[in-house]
């Protein structure tokens, strides 16, 4: 492996396009956060590597940033999914500096690699938001997950979630 003689070294290999899986490998071992967010984004990272950047928690800024870019991850695993469902219900609410949280939850809830039964749990989990449901209304785009939200605790949620169905399911025809 390439020896870095700065973060911003590391950083520079973790964001170039040519990098290989190997070298992500070892730049995912990083005590810099801002070079683990780059390897959680970069294209070429593998589904075990984005398993071991998971966050324990997603408490921090940095945290929730890093939960966002492997739910947004085209290679993310299930297991990532699983986990998002498990540690994000804190941050999906307007709390303070809970923005790259609510961001990770949306991702996670339109990416299409993520299964309904995970983000079914997500949900129906108490400390997720009535605002980050409505949020999410805005920003389905797949029936299936609108569809969950047809039986939301929150009447406005339901109420609002049958009329972005119907616009969806018009568009479509």
């Amino acid at each position: 492996m390439k020896r870095y003689h700065s973060p911003g070294e590391a950083l520079q290999a973790a964001r170039n396009p040519d990098t290989t899986a190997d070298e992500l490998r070892f730049l995912a071992t990083s005590i810099y956060d801002f070079v683990q967010l780059a390897v959680a984004e970069h294209p070429n990272t593998e589904p075990d590597v984005l398993l071991l950047l998971f966050p324990n928690v997603i408490n921090s800024w940095n945290e929730q940033q890093r939960a966002d870019a492997i739910a947004r991850h085209p290679h993310a695993p299930s297991a990532a999914f699983r986990l998002l469902a498990e540690r994000l219900p804190p941050v999906l609410n307007r709390g303070r500096n809970h923005q790259f949280g609510l961001r990770a939850g949306i991702a996670f809830c339109c990416n299409p690699n993520a299964s309904l039964d995970d983000i079914e749990r997500l949900l129906r989990d108490m400390r997720v938001s009535t605002e980050f449901r409505q949020m999410l209304v805005r920003e389905a785009t797949c029936p299936e997950v609108l569809r969950l939200l047809l039986t939301d605790r929150s009447d406005v949620v339901q109420r609002r979630a049958e009329a972005r169905l119907r616009e969806i399911v018009d568009h479509q025809i």
